[in-house]
């Protein structure tokens, strides 16, 4: 399984460098502007606090405030669309480029094949972000003579970090999709519409109380995106019910890998059972 695990990780790489470049740049637009505007900034209107805070804006007077509304709040959101992609296309994808049925044919049990993908993807996350980290903590190094914050390097590059159980979620969720429908598109596509109904959810429940009892449902209710977060990380409950989720998720890819038959592209209610 190593050796899957290792190829694995080599047909991502282009991803991870793009991706992480691509990432970073935002993170470091946003964070090195900021002492361009920051003082403007403190006088920024919060009267429609609601819809703001739809939005995850919860603060902009602040340096911390403005980081974690824009990069804090957004870059998962950006990372997700990798997540999706490459969840998706990792079974579901792979079989309909007639890869797949190629690998099933190796002396290795489905769900070790399941595992190094699920493994890869998450190795593929966190190395994205540490890159973002990296690039966040290094703007924040040069324009940190200019602002007045307890944030510092070291804050900015765990704050990326702390986005992977949350994109970690989102890549499984698409990992499951792909093992359970018939082709990457299908796939891609449910696993959007799960992605944008719980970031929409997410925000209409913080715009309307009726809607509380739906936030534990949704996974953006354990993500953090106010200020303090920079300085204080994410809650370590938060942390352990998204990586909880992501557990489960690879369990429920395995059980549908089982029972795929490869090439077929049959739906879930056309796959015979396994006895």
């Amino acid at each position: 399984m190593l050796r899957l695990l290792w190829q694995e990780l080599q047909f991502r790489r282009n991803g991870i460098i793009g991706w992480g470049i691509g990432i970073s740049f935002y993170a470091v637009l946003y964070v090195g502007l900021y002492p361009s505007f920051g003082d403007q900034l403190a006088l920024f209107d919060m009267g429609e606090m609601a819809f703001y805070e739809a939005l995850g804006i919860t603060d902009m007077t602040s340096f911390a405030g403005y980081v974690a509304s824009t990069y804090v709040n957004l870059a998962p959101i950006l990372l997700s669309i990798y997540a999706i992609l490459s969840g998706s296309g990792t079974l579901a994808g792979e079989e309909d480029e007639g890869k797949l049925e190629l690998m099933v044919t190796l002396p290795i049990p489905r769900w070790q094949i399941v595992t190094a993908k699920a493994l890869a993807t998450a190795v593929a996350l966190f190395l994205i972000l540490t890159i973002v980290g990296l690039a966040a903590a290094g703007i924040f190094s040069a324009i940190a003579s200019q602002v007045e914050t307890p944030v510092t390097a070291v804050d900015m590059f765990l704050s990326a970090l702390y986005m992977w159980p949350l994109v970690m979620v989102v890549a499984m969720i698409s990992l499951l999709m792909g093992a359970y429908l018939p082709n990457r598109r299908t796939a891609a596509l449910a696993a959007t519409v799960i992605f944008v109904g719980n970031y929409f959810g997410n925000s209409l429940a913080n715009m309307y109380n009726a809607l509380d009892a739906i936030k534990p449902l949704l996974i953006f209710t354990y993500y953090d995106n106010a200020p303090a977060v920079l300085t204080e990380g994410q809650a370590i409950a938060d942390i352990a019910v998204l990586v909880g989720i992501s557990l489960v998720l690879i369990l429920l890819a395995v059980w549908a890998f089982q029972r795929r038959n490869i090439t077929v592209g049959a739906w879930p209610w056309q796959r015979a059972k396994v006895v």
